[in-house]
């Protein structure tokens, strides 16, 4: 019974000395990554359908989707964490630019320039989908320049 006590009062040393190693409440709770991972996931499915439809050289709903992205962008650009706010907002905010020049694009008809946009426009989901821990579709290399 003794060795039960020590062993567990060891356990719960170890388990105190973690959360003071790790910071412990000086850390800051991110309450904005649900929101901006549901967002992102928008964006992954609006990205997946623009992808799907540039491959198959059709602009349909092409224009809708861009603006779905451009809204979604929009709607998280205050919501990052303070340490990483600068960087992201300038990310989104480029990225927001690619969606609608997407959009316009699309409505205009130019399927080239609408893939031209899109490739544009896809690496900045790397930026920062390991904040959102989604990874979103890569470019099509057929459309490269």
């Amino acid at each position: 019974m003794r060795k039960f006590n020590l062993l567990s009062f060891g356990v719960v040393l170890l388990g105190l000395s973690l959360v003071i190693a790790c910071g412990g409440d000086d850390q800051k709770a991110d309450n904005n990554l649900p929101t901006r991972r549901a967002k992102m996931r928008d964006v992954k499915l609006s990205t997946d359908r623009i992808m799907v439809t540039l491959k198959n050289e059709s602009l349909a709903g092409v224009a809708e989707d861009a603006e779905k992205i451009q809204k979604a962008l929009e709607a998280v650009v205050d919501l990052y964490p303070v340490d990483h706010k600068e960087k992201y907002t300038m990310y989104n905010k480029e990225s927001q630019g690619f969606a609608l020049a997407l959009a316009g694009a699309a409505k205009s008809g130019n399927v080239k320039e609408a893939n031209k946009q899109f490739r544009n426009m896809v690496p900045y989901c790397g930026k920062c989908h390991e904040d959102c821990a989604y990874m979103l579709a890569p470019a099509f290399p057929e459309y490269e320049e």
